[in-house]
């Protein structure tokens, strides 16, 4: 399989707040891997980078680090591939969920069926998502409710367990469950205090009320809570479900935190095992992921798919979901997403939407729908050298209307794709404007006793 990576960047409608955090705008990556001219999509968000190694360019490196061993892994077996790629990620679930839903993706694209029938699973026939609504000022968070009426449930947001107006402002607009969101941000008393209010407001679920460490106050709740408590940020993986089990009446898996569709069917049938309720929701992502969860909604007991239905700007178009929260899967191979590479989520993309020749491609980065820069990616030997297929030159850099940071996008896209490609070294001649991000990027001075040497970056030992 050839791998291919594209940057995009998600808006939504209303800037996303939790207890936690507030995100204006959410980056991440396409990962597009193909066989016999077939594309296979998975998505990686740049989402709490820190605690799942999900930076830019930390997801760059990852793979690159792995792009030799995908090139040799059969398309046919997604499991198989993941087997082979999860020792090698094992510290980057965004990046290798990404690879295995593509992976999934793609096999069921080459087999002509949709993924949900290539996972031997049930036909989806009446899926629905709850609708979040994110912690905002009370107006803010009651127009949304009545922007989106007669959805079967609604995921509220709250920053204490305390703040019961918000239901009960909500609850004059709605008869629908609430499914309760405290996002790591609240404590056991002022939890415990708030129980039967809660109850009496149609709260039927609670997710993760407290930090993932607390687990002595997590079996305290699950031991005194009439309303079922389920884990988010504390299942994060299968070694997490005998925790889960003691502690929470439920799990919110989500794919990319589980490390794709293959560890996320495990661990569904092992909480089931277990006795837990199941819900399948989904991080700050677009049409490529949110596809992908819907043909597993048959497997749990809720869906929180709405993601799709927040944004201002996808990277193109899949799953259907309506107005009131249904959701239909295209009668199409594969998840049914379909990438729009001209559209404005996608930062940095083939400068012809859908051009991946590894020889001689040219990339772009785009500002509101505008390219900013570009350059191309080409196979040429380093000035005095003879040719190497596992050298690539970045020529023809086109810098003037880009910043730093959007020239830093397009620095790691063209390196991943040229060592995705087969590269071992990248090299640029210099440039007053590409020298700060080639740095950066890790480009060095070929030959330092030559002023004018090119700047290359090298694959280290370890990739």
């Amino acid at each position: 399989m050839r791998l291919y990576v594209h940057e995009i960047r998600l808006t939504d409608h209303d800037v996303w707040r939790s207890a936690r955090e507030a995100i204006p705008e959410q980056p991440g990556l396409l990962v597009e891997l193909r066989e016999a001219g077939v594309s296979g999509f998975g998505e990686a968000s740049a989402f709490m980078t820190e605690r799942y190694r999900s930076a830019l360019p930390v997801m760059h490196d990852d793979l690159r680090r792995v792009a030799d061993i995908v090139r040799t892994l059969p398309a046919e077996d997604p499991e198989g591939s993941w087997a082979v790629l999860a020792p090698l990620l094992a510290e980057s679930p965004f990046t290798l969920a990404a690879l295995d839903i593509a992976a999934h993706d793609l096999a069921a694209r080459l087999a002509g069926v949709p993924l949900w029938k290539h996972l031997d699973g049930a036909e989806p026939e009446t899926l629905r998502s709850s609708y979040s609504i994110g912690l905002d000022t009370l107006d803010v968070m009651v127009r949304k409710l009545r922007e989106r009426p007669g959805w079967p449930a609604y995921k509220v947001k709250l920053a204490a367990p305390g703040d019961l107006h918000v239901l009960r402002a909500l609850r004059e607009h709605t008869d629908a469950p609430f499914l309760v969101d405290g996002n790591c941000g609240w404590d056991l008393p002022g939890t415990l205090a708030a129980l039967d209010a809660m109850a009496g407001l149609g709260v039927e679920l609670l997710e993760q009320p407290f930090p993932r460490e607390c687990w002595d106050d997590a079996r305290a709740l699950k031991a005194a809570s009439p309303i079922p408590v389920f884990a988010d940020e504390s299942i994060t993986g299968p070694d997490d479900l005998d925790a889960c089990a003691e502690a929470f009446h439920g799990v919110n898996l989500k794919l990319m935190k589980a490390g794709g569709i293959t560890p996320a069917l495990r661990m569904l049938r092992r909480a089931r095992a277990a006795g837990l309720g199941t819900m399948l929701g989904c991080m700050p992502e677009s049409s490529a992921g949110v596809s992908a969860t819907a043909h597993l909604g048959p497997y749990v007991d809720h869906l929180d798919a709405d993601s799709i239905a927040l944004l201002a700007v996808d990277t193109g178009r899949g799953v259907l979901l309506d107005d009131s929260g249904r959701i239909t899967l295209p009668d199409v191979p594969g998840t049914g997403f379909v990438p729009d590479f001209t559209g404005p989520a996608f930062t940095v993309r083939p400068t012809t939407a859908g051009a991946v020749d590894p020889d001689d491609t040219r990339l772009s980065v785009y500002r509101e729908g505008t390219e900013a820069a570009s350059v191309r990616v080409r196979r040429r030997p380093l000035p005095g050298t003879a040719p190497a297929d596992d050298v690539r030159q970045l020529a023809e850099p086109r810098l003037a209307e880009a910043t730093l940071d959007e020239v830093a996008a397009l620095l790691r896209t063209a390196v991943t794709h040229a060592v995705t490609a087969g590269a071992r070294t990248v090299w640029v001649r210099p440039d007053d404007a590409l020298l700060p991000a080639a740095r950066a990027a890790g480009f060095t001075v070929h030959d330092p006793a030559l002023t004018d040497s090119p700047l290359s970056w090298k694959a280290h030992a370890h990739d």
